[in-house]
C-alpha cells in the first residue's frame, strides 16, 4: 500500500507539490508565532535592560558605623555579590578640617572620602592619584582655594558640627598629609558616582563644593568618630538576560538579606524589582499579543489547504469509483485516497517547522533592534503539533464529500452539487463565535485572553463571510443584465463569480487577507501615534536638559542669560507636591519662552495665547535694591510676647546668586529706622518680602504701621506707595494655624495688625504685589484641581485656572502650568529648584551644552524625543504589533497562491469549454473572462470594512504600552497613510496575480494549429 501511494504521487506531482506547499507554508506560519515570541522575548529584555535608569540596575547599602574599628561591613560586602554581572563599588567618609598653612585663608570641611577605582573615574589637571598612606587629592578649586601646591603638606584633623552652629570644628588630633594632585571629575553624573552627591554647587558652612580622595589607610590615620559606609553593586546590562532574569532576581534578593543581617543593620535599597516588573509585562504582552495575529494566518492556510485537497480528489472521482467498483475496501479507499495527501503534507510540514525558525530570524533582524538566535526547539510546542494536526484533518474533510458518493456518482463526470445548508450553517457558526468573542472581550475585563484572543480575526472572518454571500446575488444580477444588453464577456465573468463552485470561499478568503493586513497596519498606525504623541507630551520638548539644583531666580537668570529672546531655551521647575491630594503636579515656565521651546499640541489653544494668559500684565512692576544700606522706617504701636524679633529682609539677587534673609535689627516699640546693607545685592536684588521673625518660631501679637524704605537717601517706597493697599500682601492662610497681618490703609503708610494669637502660628510678612494673586494656571482639562495650589515656597497659593488643554507639556493629562516669574515672586524663601531642567527648542544652536556648561550649569541627563519614542517602540506591544503586520503580509503571500490554485484548477476544467466558445466565434478576450480581477477588486472594496469593524470593536483592549499610560491610548483614526499604503500594496499585488492568472486562462482558450484564429 505504502508503494502504490508513493506510485501515485509520483504519478501527479503538481498536486503532491500543492499540498508539499500549503503544509510547509501552515507549519512555518504556526512556528513563527512561538519563535517570534522568543525572539521578541529577548529583544524586549535587552531594550528595557538599554532603557532603564542608573538606579533600576544598582544595588545600594548605606551603613553609619557606630565605631571606627567595626569593619564587618566592609570585609563581608565584596563577598555577597561576587557573580557575574556584579560589579561592587564600596565607599568610606566621614568629616575632615583642613588647616592652610596660610592663617590667613580660611579653612575649609570637605567630605573625606574613600571610593574603589576612585582614580579611573578623574581628571588630574597636575600631580598624580594618592599611592600610599597619608596622600590625598583635592580638588583643584580647593587647591587653589588653600593656596597650595603639588608636594606641599597640611595638617587636618576628624571634624564635627558645632553644636552651638553649623560650623565645622576639629574633633580629633591633626595629622599631616601630602598634595599629590588636583582633579576634575571625568563625568559627575556617570553611574560610578551613585547618588552619593559628592559634587553639588550649593554652597554649605564646609566651604567647599567637592570632596577630598584618599586611600582607605589614610582614612584609618585619623583618630576619628563614626563615618559613612556604603556599598553600591553594579549589575551589567548584559547579565540580565531572559534566561537569566530569575537567577539575578534570586541573587540580588539574597544579597539584601544578608546586608540587613550585618550589625547596624544596613538600609539596602534596590529598583531592580521595578525594572523586572516592567520586563515581565512586556513578555507577557508579547505572548499574549502574537498569537492574535498567528491564528487566524494558521486558519488561512488550513483553509487552502482543504480547498486544493478538496479540488485534487475531485480530479480523481473517476480513479475513485473505479477502486470502490472493484471491490476495494472502505479504509483501503480512504487510505489510498487521503495518503497521497498526507504524504507531502507530512513533508512539508518538516520543511515548514525548519524553514519557520529562519523566516522569524530574517524577520527579527529586520525589525527589532536587538534579537539573538533561537534554537530549532523554540517552535517543538502545541503550536506546531496543532498546525500539522489541523492540516491533516483538512485534508481528511476535504476528501470526505467523495468518498463518501456512491460508486455510481464517483463514476459519472458531473461536478458535485454544493451543499444548499453545510455553507450557511458554517458562517451562522462562525458569526456566532464572532459576537461571543467580542462579549468576553468587552466585558470579562481580561483582555486577550481565553476566546477574546480570537476576537479580532473572528470579527474580520464573520464580514468577510456575510459580505461575500451579499456579493454572489448582485453579481448574477449583473450577469442577467449584461446578457440582456449582449455582452459576452462581462456575462461570462459575472456567472463565473456568482455560479462557480467556491467562488464565495475563495472572495471571503480574499477579503480577510487583506482585512488582516489592513487592521495590522491600521493597529500600527494608531499604537504608533500613540507612542509619538506620548513622547512629545512626556517629554515636552524636542530636547530636554536635566541640571544640578540650585536657585530658582538662579536656574531663571542663568537660562536668560543663555536665551535672552527667548527663542531656543527655558528654565522649568515643578512646585513642591501637594499635600492636598486634590493637587495635582504642577510645572513653572518661563512662559515668554514657551511657544518656542515646547511641544504643544493643542490645537484650541497655542502656545504663544497660553503664555499671555499665564503672564497678563500686572502694571506693578518689582522693587529693586542694591547692595548698598537699606533703611525701613516703621512705626511698631503694640507688641505683645514678641521676645527677640526681629526685623528681615529678603532679598532675591537678579544675577542668579543665593537669595538673602538680611537682619534689619531688633524690633524696637515706637518710630524707628532700621538700617542695614545688603552685600549680596551687587548687581541689583529684588525685594521679595519685609519680615518679623522670631528665632524659635513662636507667635506674638503686633500692631504697626510701614511709613518707607529708602536707599541712597532716596525713597523706594514712600507712605503713599506703603498706603496703596493693592500694592502689598501677606502670605494666603489656610486655617487658625497661621495668621497673617491684616493690611489697612494709613494716612502716613500702610498698618498691619496681628491679635489674639494664642494657639496659632504667625507668619509676618509684607510682600509687595509684584504677580497676580490669584496666579493663572493653564491646566490639563481632566486634571482637576480647586481654588489653590501649593506655591514654590510650599505655601497655600491661590489660583485661576486661566485656559485649558488637553495635555500639558510633561505633565500630560494629569498637572499643569503657572508662570515662573510671578510663582517665584509670590514665594518669599528663594529656595532650591525642584526638577531644574532646561526645555530646548528647535531652534537651539549646535554648541547649547557649552553656552548651558559656560552660564554655570552642570548638565546631569540629555534626553530628545527621538531616543525616547524609539524606547516605547522597542517595548512589547509596538514588537508583537509588528507580527502583526508581518502576519498580513504573509496571508496575502496565502491568497496569492489560493488565486493560483483555483486558477489552475479553473484552466484544467474549462479549457474544452473555452475552446468550444471560441470555435463559436466569441471574441477570445471575451471568452477567456474569469471574474479574477474583479474578486479582487470586491475583496479590496470589502476588505476595509471589515477592518475597521474589528478596529472599532477591539481597539481599546489592544495593548499599546507595556506600563500604565495615564490617558494615552491608540485613538479612533490612525494616520491615513500607512493604512492606505498597506490597503494599496495588498490590492496591487493580488490584482497583478489576477491579471496573470487570466492571461493564463485566456491562453487556453487558443485552438489548435490549423482551426480558427
Amino acid at each position: 500500500m505504502i508503494g502504490l501511494v508513493l506510485s501515485m504521487v509520483r504519478a501527479r506531482p503538481g498536486q503532491a507539490l500543492t499540498a508539499f506547499l500549503l503544509a510547509m507554508f501552515a507549519m512555518a506560519a504556526a512556528v513563527s508565532a512561538p519563535v517570534y515570541s522568543a525572539t521578541a522575548d529577548r529583544s524586549v529584555v535587552r531594550s528595557e535592560v538599554a532603557a532603564a535608569a542608573p538606579a533600576e540596575r544598582v544595588v545600594q547599602a548605606r551603613l553609619t558605623q557606630p565605631s571606627p574599628g567595626d569593619h564587618d561591613f566592609e570585609n563581608l560586602v565584596p563577598q555577597i555579590f561576587s557573580g557575574g554581572g556584579f560589579a561592587s563599588v564600596f565607599s568610606a567618609e566621614y568629616d575632615l578640617v583642613i588647616n592652610p598653612n596660610d592663617p590667613k585663608i580660611s579653612k575649609i570641611a570637605p567630605r573625606f572620602v574613600y571610593r574603589d577605582d576612585v582614580c579611573a573615574h578623574l581628571h588630574f589637571t597636575a600631580g598624580r592619584c594618592f599611592v600610599s598612606e597619608t596622600e590625598i587629592v583635592l580638588s583643584a578649586a580647593a587647591v587653589q582655594q588653600l593656596g597650595l601646591h603639588i608636594g606641599d603638606t597640611f595638617e587636618a584633623a576628624f571634624a564635627a558640627t558645632d553644636p552651638q552652629g553649623a560650623d565645622f570644628v576639629e574633633a580629633g588630633p591633626r595629622v599631616t598629609l601630602t598634595l599629590v594632585g588636583a582633579f576634575e571629575p571625568k563625568n559627575k553624573s556617570e553611574q560610578y558616582w551613585s547618588d552619593a552627591d559628592y559634587f553639588n554647587t550649593r554652597p554649605t558652612a564646609r566651604l567647599t563644593t567637592e570632596p577630598a580622595f584618599a586611600s582607605r589607610l589614610t582614612m584609618e590615620a585619623f583618630q576619628h568618630g563614626p563615618e559613612k559606609q556604603a556599598l553600591d553593586v553594579v549589575i551589567d546590562g548584559s547579565a540580565i538576560t531572559r534566561e537569566s532574569l530569575d537567577g539575578i532576581n534570586a541573587s540580588v534578593q539574597s544579597g539584601k538579606d544578608k546586608l540587613q543581617a550585618l550589625p547596624g543593620h544596613a538600609a539596602v535599597h534596590t529598583e531592580l524589582p521595578a525594572l523586572l516588573t516592567r520586563i515581565n509585562g512586556d513578555r507577557d504582552l508579547v505572548a499574549e499579543v502574537v498569537p492574535v495575529a498567528a491564528v487566524p494566518l494558521v486558519l488561512l492556510c488550513w483553509f487552502v489547504l482543504f480547498i486544493a485537497v478538496a479540488a485534487a480528489t475531485q480530479e480523481r472521482r473517476g480513479e475513485l469509483g473505479l477502486f470502490s467498483l472493484r471491490g476495494v475496501t472502505t479504509p483501503r479507499r480512504w487510505w489510498l485516497a487521503a495518503g497521497e495527501s498526507i504524504v507531502p503534507i507530512l513533508g512539508g510540514a518538516v520543511v515548514g517547522f525548519v524553514l519557520g525558525h529562519y523566516l522569524v530570524r530574517l524577520a527579527a533582524w529586520v525589525l527589532l533592534s536587538s534579537s539573538g538566535d533561537v534554537t530549532l526547539t523554540a517552535g517543538l510546542n502545541w503550536w506546531s503539533l496543532a498546525a500539522l494536526g489541523g492540516a491533516l484533518v483538512a485534508a481528511l474533510l476535504a476528501q470526505r464529500a467523495e468518498l463518501a458518493k456512491r460508486t455510481v456518482d464517483l463514476l459519472r463526470n458531473v461536478p458535485s452539487r454544493v451543499s444548499r445548508w453545510g455553507a450557511p450553517v458554517f458562517e451562522v457558526v462562525v458569526v456566532v463565535l464572532a459576537i461571543v468573542a467580542v462579549v468576553q472581550l468587552r466585558r470579562g475585563g481580561g483582555g486577550l485572553t481565553g476566546f477574546a484572543l480570537f476576537a479580532p480575526s473572528a470579527i474580520v472572518i464573520a464580514v468577510a463571510l456575510v459580505a461575500a454571500r451579499a456579493v454572489l446575488p448582485i453579481a448574477e444580477r449583473a450577469g442577467r443584465r449584461a446578457m440582456r444588453r449582449g455582452r459576452i464577456g462581462p456575462t461570462l465573468a459575472a456567472y463565473a463569480l456568482s455560479r462557480r463552485p467556491g467562488t464565495q470561499r475563495v472572495l471571503a478568503l480574499f477579503v480577510v487577507a487583506i482585512g488582516l493586513l489592513v487592521f495590522a497596519s491600521t493597529a500600527a498606525s494608531a499604537s504608533a501615534d500613540a507612542r509619538n504623541r506620548r513622547a512629545r507630551v512626556e517629554l515636552g520638548a524636542s530636547r530636554v536638559l536635566s541640571v544640578e539644583p540650585m536657585s530658582r531666580a538662579s536656574l531663571l537668570a542663568r537660562v536668560r542669560s543663555i536665551d535672552p529672546d527667548g527663542k531656543f531655551a527655558m528654565a522649568t521647575v515643578m512646585l513642591p507636591v501637594s499635600e492636598d491630594t486634590a493637587v495635582p503636579p504642577m510645572m513653572a515656565v518661563d512662559s515668554r519662552a514657551l511657544a518656542a521651546t515646547a511641544l504643544w499640541d493643542d490645537p484650541k489653544l497655542p502656545a504663544g495665547k497660553a503664555a499671555e494668559l499665564l503672564r497678563p500684565d500686572t502694571g506693578r512692576e518689582t522693587i529693586e535694591v542694591d547692595n548698598k544700606e537699606l533703611s525701613l522706617d516703621v512705626t511698631i504701636d503694640s507688641l505683645v510676647d514678641a521676645f527677640r524679633v526681629h526685623w528681615v529682609a529678603v532679598v532675591i539677587p537678579s544675577d542668579g546668586s543665593d537669595p538673602g534673609e538680611v537682619d534689619l535689627g531688633a524690633v524696637q516699640t515706637g518710630r524707628h529706622t532700621y538700617t542695614r546693607n545688603l552685600p549680596m545685592c551687587v548687581n541689583k536684588c529684588r525685594l521679595a518680602a519685609l519680615a518679623m521673625q522670631q528665632p524659635e518660631g513662636r507667635g506674638f501679637d503686633v500692631t504697626m504701621t510701614l511709613h518707607s524704605l529708602s536707599q541712597h537717601g532716596a525713597k523706594v517706597v514712600d507712605e503713599e506707595a506703603f498706603a496703596d493697599t493693592d500694592g502689598w500682601r501677606t502670605p494666603e492662610s489656610p486655617g487658625p494655624k497661621l495668621l497673617v497681618p491684616t493690611l489697612t490703609r494709613a494716612a502716613d503708610g500702610l498698618r498691619a495688625e496681628i491679635s489674639g494669637y494664642k494657639g496659632a502660628d504667625v507668619a509676618v510678612r509684607i510682600m509687595p504685589t509684584d504677580a497676580p494673586s490669584p496666579l493663572p494656571v493653564i491646566m490639563a482639562r481632566t486634571a482637576g484641581i480647586g481654588d489653590h495650589m501649593t506655591g514654590l515656597d510650599a505655601t497655600r497659593q491661590s489660583i485661576t485656572i486661566a485656559g485649558e488643554v488637553d495635555t500639558v507639556p510633561k505633565l500630560a493629562y494629569g498637572g499643569g502650568l503657572v508662570d515662573m516669574e510671578y510663582a517665584e515672586r509670590l514665594a518669599t524663601d528663594g529656595g532650591d529648584a525642584e526638577y531644574p531642567q532646561i526645555f530646548l527648542g528647535p531652534n537651539a544652536p549646535p554648541d547649547i551644552l557649552d553656552k548651558v556648561r559656560a552660564a554655570g550649569l552642570t548638565v546631569t541627563g540629555d534626553r530628545a524625543v527621538g531616543p525616547l519614542r524609539e524606547a516605547l517602540e522597542e517595548q512589547g506591544p509596538a514588537v508583537a504589533l509588528r507580527f502583526h503586520e508581518l502576519a498580513g503580509a504573509l496571508a496575502v503571500v496565502l491568497a496569492i497562491g489560493a488565486l493560483w490554485l483555483v486558477a489552475g484548477l479553473d484552466r484544467l476544467r474549462r479549457a474544452g469549454e473555452l475552446r468550444a466558445l471560441r470555435a463559436q466565434g466569441v471574441a477570445r478576450r471575451d471568452a477567456g473572462a474569469n471574474g479574477y480581477l474583479i474578486l479582487v477588486v470586491t475583496a479590496a472594496v470589502l476588505a476595509p470594512f471589515a477592518a475597521l469593524a474589528s478596529w472599532l470593536l477591539v481597539r481599546e483592549y489592544l495593548p499599546v504600552f507595556s506600563d500604565d499610560p495615564h490617558g494615552f491610548q491608540a485613538s479612533y483614526w490612525p494616520s491615513p497613510g500607512p493604512v492606505a499604503a498597506a490597503w494599496a500594496a495588498a490590492a496591487i499585488v493580488l490584482g497583478g496575480a489576477a491579471v496573470v492568472a487570466g492571461a493564463r486562462l485566456r491562453a487556453a482558450t487558443t485552438q489548435r494549429k490549423g482551426r480558427g484564429r
